[in-house]
C-alpha cells in the first residue's frame, strides 16, 4: 500500500487504512480511500469513505488517529467499529484517572492505553478509548497532543450534573407517560411538580410563557402529528384533573388575582362602621322611604334611590336623593385595602364566578346597602320640576337605611301598579326619570336599541342565557337617574375646579345609518358603528352620547376603583374644600382604570362567548343544530358577518353575494372549537 504523507503536524495514512476522523457528529472511524489532494496553505484534503456509498474530502487536520490497520471494503471497516464500541461501551477510567490525576502534563492516548491494557493493547481499544473519552469527558479532557486529568473538584460537579440531569430525565419520562396516560403521579417529587408547573404556565399563556421552550422540549416526544403544542398541553392537563376543561385561562392571562391579601382582610376585619356612622358630618336620612333596585342575585347594592313629591295646586316638584355607598368611608388611602382594589381596578363579572374589588366583607357586607341596615352613603338631593328641569341640588355625606331590596322585574311590577309599600315613589321616580331622559334627548342625546344577554352558568351542563330585549321601565329608571346623579357631580367638581376624570364623547355621526333600516341587529351594528369612543380627561367637556355638559363615574364606589377615587375627592372637599388628589394623580388613575376597564370588558365578553358556544355546542349534539341569523356585513373575498337572532352573537359565515345586508339566513352549526372560541356555521341553501 502507498503511504500517503501529510504537511508538518500532520499524520501519516495510507490507502484503505482506518482512521478516527473529526465530524460534525463527533470522533467517526472512517476509510481512506485514495491519495491526498494538495490544498492552496500546502496541506491535503483525503477522500474518505463515512458509510456505505457516502464519501467526503476532508482537511488532513481532521485525522485525528490512524489504526494502522487496512480494511479492503465496508465490511471490515463495519466489523473494526464493533469491536471498538463494544469496548468503548465497558470502559471505566476511575481507577486509571485515579493514578494519574496529580499529573499536570498531558498524558499521550497510547499512555493510558498501556495503563488500562498493558502491552495487549491494540488499534481496537486504542479507538476505544479515544471514542469514550471524547464522548464521556468525565475524567480526561483533550489538551495538545494527549489528555489531561480533570481536578476532583470537577469531576465532582461533573458527576452531580449528570445526576441530575438523569434524575430530570427519568422525572420527564415518568411525568409523561402518566399525562399521556390522563394520570398524575401518586407522589409528585418537587421537581415534577416544577415541570407540571411549566406545562401549566404555556398551556395558559402559549408563546408568551417565559419557559416556552422548557415546555415545547417536554410535549415533543407526545406530540404525534399534532402542531399545536399549546393546546396539547392544555388537554393533558385537563384529561390529568389539573385544569378544567372549561378553565377561564382569561383570567389568568390578564393576571386578575383571585384572592385578597392578608393585610387587606385584616384590615376588612377591623372596620369599624358604627364610628363610621357616627361622623357628626354625615346627614340623617333614614327617614327618606329608600329602595335599592338590581338583579335577584346582586350582594354589592352602591346605589339606592328616594323620592318626595311635593304637590300643590299648580305645580309638582320631585325631591329625589340618590345615594352612593360611601366606600371611601371604609377604605382607606393607600392602605392594603386601597392597593387590593387598585390592583385589580374593578369588579369581575363571569358567568360562572364573580371577583369582587374588595373583600366581600366590605363589597357585600359593610358596604352594601342592604335592606333594613344603616349605611354611609354620599347623597345628592334634587328639587326636580314635573319636567325635568332642575330648581336645586346639593351633595352630603350621609347615614341612609333601605326600606326594601327590589330586583328590577319586582319594581317593574311595582312600577306597573302592584301593589307595594313603596309603590307611589316607585312610579313617581319612573316619571321624573321619563322626564329627565326627554331633556336629554333635546340635547342630542342618544337612546340605542340595547339588546343585553346575561350567561350564568350553575354546572356545565346548565348554562342559562337570558335575554333582554325590551327596555325594562326599572332598569331604565335606575340608569337614567345615575346618569342624574354623575352630571351633578361633574357639574360640582367643575363649578369648584375640582381635579375629576371626566368622560366626553363627540356627537355620534350616525349619517351611514339609512333612514328605512328597521330596528334590530343590522340598525344597532350602523348605530354603534357611528359612534366614537369615550375619551377621559381631567378637562370637562360635552358627552354627546348621553347629551350632557360633563360626566364623571361616580356611582359605583364597591364595584370600580376610579369611582372609589372621584368618591374621596368629593368627600374630602365636602368635609375641607381642599382636594385629596391633584390633577396629576387624578390623570394616572383615570388612565389606568380606563385601560383595564377595557382589559375586563374584554375578559367578560370572552367568557359570555365560551359559556353561549359550549350552550350552542350542547344543542348542537341534542339535534337542534339550525340557527336563523341577519347579514350584517358580505363582502367579496371574505366570509360575511352575521348576528344570531336569537342571540346577540355575531359569527362569520360564507355566503352568497346575493344575501345582502339586512337578510335573513338559516344556518347549520357542524361544530364548535372551544379552545378557538368558534363555532363551524354553515349557509343553508334556499335561505336567505
Amino acid at each position: 500500500m502507498e503511504s500517503l504523507y501529510f504537511r508538518e503536524g500532520g499524520i501519516p495514512v495510507q490507502a484503505g487504512e482506518i482512521v478516527v476522523a473529526r465530524l460534525k457528529g463527533g470522533p467517526t472511524l472512517v476509510r481512506c480511500l485514495a491519495s491526498p489532494t494538495p490544498d492552496a496553505k500546502g496541506g491535503g484534503r483525503v477522500r474518505v469513505s463515512v458509510g456505505r456509498n457516502r464519501e467526503a474530502q476532508l482537511p488532513s487536520s481532521r485525522i485525528v488517529l490512524a489504526t494502522g490497520v487496512v480494511a479492503s471494503d465496508a465490511d471490515e471497516l463495519d466489523e473494526f467499529r464493533r469491536r471498538s464500541e463494544d469496548v468503548a461501551s465497558d470502559l471505566d477510567l476511575s481507577e486509571v484517572w485515579d493514578v494519574v490525576r496529580e499529573e499536570t502534563a498531558s498524558v499521550s492516548l497510547d499512555s493510558l492505553a498501556e495503563l488500562l491494557w498493558g502491552p495487549a493493547s491494540d488499534a481496537a481499544r486504542r479507538v476505544a478509548l479515544l471514542l469514550h473519552i471524547e464522548r464521556n469527558p468525565l475524567y480526561f479532557v483533550g489538551y495538545g497532543e494527549g489528555y489531561k486529568a480533570r481536578k476532583p473538584a470537577e469531576v465532582r460537579e461533573i458527576e452531580s450534573r449528570r445526576q441530575r440531569e438523569a434524575e430530570r430525565t427519568g422525572a420527564v419520562e415518568s411525568l409523561m407517560g402518566r399525562l399521556s396516560r390522563g394520570e398524575l403521579p401518586p407522589e409528585m417529587t418537587p421537581l415534577e411538580a416544577n415541570l407540571l408547573g411549566h406545562l401549566r404556565g404555556f398551556a395558559v399563556h402559549g408563546d408568551d410563557y417565559t419557559r416556552g421552550s422548557v415546555a415545547r422540549e417536554l410535549l415533543q416526544p407526545v406530540a404525534g402529528a399534532t402542531r399545536d403544542l399549546q393546546r396539547l398541553s392544555f388537554d393533558l392537563l385537563v384529561e390529568a384533573g389539573v385544569l378544567s376543561a372549561d378553565e377561564p385561562l382569561e383570567l389568568e392571562r390578564a393576571d386578575i388575582p383571585r384572592t385578597f391579601s392578608p393585610g387587606a382582610l385584616a384590615e376588612a376585619a377591623e372596620l369599624d362602621l358604627d364610628a363610621v356612622l357616627a361622623q357628626e358630618s354625615r346627614e340623617d336620612l333614614t327617614d327618606l322611604p329608600t329602595v335599592t333596585i338590581d338583579d335577584p342575585d346582586t350582594r354589592d347594592r352602591d346605589d339606592a334611590l328616594s323620592l318626595e313629591v311635593v304637590a300643590t295646586q299648580d305645580t309638582t316638584t320631585y325631591r329625589v336623593a340618590i345615594h352612593i355607598a360611601d366606600a371611601s368611608a371604609l377604605v382607606a388611602p393607600d392602605g392594603p385595602l386601597d392597593r387590593d382594589a387598585d390592583e385589580r381596578m374593578a369588579s369581575l363579572y363571569l358567568p360562572e364566578l364573580k371577583i369582587p374589588m374588595l373583600p366581600p366583607e366590605i363589597s357585600s357586607g359593610l358596604g352594601s346597602l342592604h335592606e333594613s341596615e344603616k349605611r354611609p352613603a354620599l347623597s345628592v338631593l334634587a328639587e326636580v320640576s314635573d319636567d325635568g328641569e332642575v330648581l336645586d341640588w346639593r351633595v352630603t355625606p350621609s347615614v341612609v337605611r333601605s326600606d326594601a331590596a327590589l330586583s328590577y322585574e319586582e319594581a317593574d311590577g311595582v312600577i306597573g301598579g302592584a301593589d307595594h309599600p313603596l309603590r307611589e315613589p316607585l312610579i313617581a321616580l319612573d316619571r321624573l326619570a321619563r322626564s329627565l331622559r326627554g331633556r336629554r334627548e333635546e340635547r342630542g342625546a342618544l337612546l340605542l336599541d340595547r339588546v343585553e344577554m346575561i350567561v350564568s352558568v350553575e354546572a356545565p351542563d346548565r348554562i342559562e342565557v337570558k335575554v333582554l330585549r325590551e327596555p325594562s321601565p326599572a332598569r331604565e329608571m335606575v340608569a337614567e337617574l345615575m346618569i342624574f346623579c354623575n352630571t351633578l357631580l361633574a357639574e360640582l367638581c367643575r363649578r369648584n375646579e375640582l381635579p375629576a376624570a371626566y368622560r366626553s364623547q363627540p356627537a355620534p355621526d350616525l349619517a351611514e345609518v339609512p333612514a328605512g333600516v328597521a330596528d334590530g341587529p343590522l340598525r344597532r351594528y350602523l348605530m354603534f358603528r357611528g359612534i366614537p369612543p369615550a375619551a377621559v380627561s381631567t378637562s370637562p367637556g360635552p358627552h354627546g352620547g348621553l347629551g350632557v355638559e360633563a360626566y364623571i363615574q361616580s356611582t359605583s364606589p364597591l364595584r370600580r376603583y376610579s369611582d372609589l377615587i372621584m368618591q374621596r375627592q368629593i368627600m374630602r372637599f365636602l368635609e375641607s374644600g381642599e382636594p385629596l388628589y391633584g390633577r396629576d394623580a387624578m390623570a394616572s388613575i383615570a388612565q389606568r382604570a380606563e385601560e383595564q376597564r377595557r382589559e375586563l370588558s374584554r375578559l367578560e365578553e370572552d367568557r359570555k362567548r365560551y359559556w353561549l358556544l359550549k350552550l350552542l355546542d350542547q344543542r348542537r349534539a341534542a339535534g337542534d343544530d339550525t340557527f336563523e341569523a341577519v347579514v350584517l356585513e358580505n363582502q367579496p373575498q371574505r366570509p360575511a358577518l352575521l348576528e344570531l337572532t336569537e342571540y346577540p352573537f355575531r359569527l362569520r359565515a360564507a355566503l352568497p353575494d346575493t344575501c345582502a345586508p339586512g337578510d335573513s339566513v338559516e344556518l347549520r352549526l357542524h361544530g364548535v372549537d372551544l379552545w378557538r372560541r368558534t363555532g363551524q356555521f354553515v349557509h343553508l341553501p334556499g335561505s336567505g
